[in-house]
């Protein structure tokens, strides 16, 4: 005959108390009943196991009589001797908390027991998942330009059949998000809805890139420009201003105009705007101008 350790079956010690039983019995049932454990034969028979030991341990007569036998207590109670030879009786369960109906039929020791005293706790958890729930929230993307990312814009976007007005800061950067409340998925038994989340996406043009806060420009000038020097517009944000090209001025130089950038999020810190060189050779070179650059050759430029 297979003899059991209820004490290390519920993980306490023998001279542990009534309370201390209970508690140990309560934790380790949450944890292997069957509705936690959906189709594990492993779990339900250490359920069943936890029922039984826990059947004899709580009764104090029961509980001496296995103090007192020790291993002969299982030869004693299958002999049909003591309190312990008492019928088996069966309980019964239904829940659907692993989805879907399930029922299970447990044998224990005799003795009353309550379920809902057990797993009060783990169902009202279960009732608290069905009741009311927040939907889900949405993720959308909307596409600006450099310029409407500096200074900020409102746009009107169409989203599931409804007219949605998206007011877009200054100094939003790409990846940034707006959140807008309630425009998500519909809640679920009452809860409230999901919040729509809207990525920006900065797009480059023929004009201004935007890299950070700093905004990159392409200017092109011609050679004599690059050697000789001048003043030459260039495109900003705030309008076109004239940028000084020192003599001398290599082809992919770059010009650091500052506060000419966008500015961060909170307004209080711009960045920079990048001016790119571009030095233009010329492709048809008259007859005149071949004698100057023959000249210059002689001379090592």
């Amino acid at each position: 005959m297979e003899t059991k350790d209820y004490y290390k079956i519920l993980g306490i010690d023998k001279k542990a108390s009534a309370d201390d039983i209970k508690k140990a019995y309560r934790k380790l049932a949450r944890k292997y009943h069957p509705d936690v454990n959906p189709n594990d034969k492993t779990a339900e028979n250490k359920f069943k196991e936890l029922q039984e030991a826990y059947d004899i341990l709580k009764d104090e007569k029961k509980r001496k009589e296995y103090d007192d036998l020790g291993s002969n207590y299982f030869n004693y109670k299958n002999g049909g001797g003591g309190s312990a030879s008492q019928g088996q009786n069966q309980y019964y369960y239904s829940g659907n908390m692993g989805g879907g109906q399930q029922n299970y039929n447990f044998n224990a020791g005799g003795g009353e027991f309550n379920f809902e005293d057990v797993f009060s706790d783990l169902f009202n958890r279960s009732s608290k998942q069905r009741g009311p729930q927040t939907g889900q929230d949405i993720q959308a993307k909307l596409n600006i330009s450099v310029q409407e990312s500096v200074s900020g814009i409102e746009k009107i976007i169409d989203f599931n059949n409804e007219k949605i007005k998206v007011k877009i800061p200054a100094g939003i950067a790409n990846g940034g998000k707006i959140r807008i409340q309630g425009k998500g998925s519909a809640g679920i038994n009452g809860g409230k809805n999901g919040d729509l989340y809207i990525e920006i996406g900065v797009m480059s043009d023929n004009i201004f890139e935007r890299k950070g806060n700093d905004i990159y420009v392409t200017k092109k000038i011609k050679l004599t420009e690059a050697v000789l020097g001048a003043k030459v517009e260039v495109p900003t944000i705030d309008g076109k201003i004239m940028l000084t090209v020192p003599p001398g001025t290599q082809n992919g130089a770059k010009f650091r105009i500052p506060k000419k950038g966008a500015p961060d999020i909170k307004g209080k810190i711009y960045g920079d705007e990048i001016v790119n060189i571009q030095v233009e050779l010329p492709s048809n070179i008259s007859d005149n101008a071949k004698k100057y650059f023959n000249e210059l050759a002689k001379e090592g430029y």
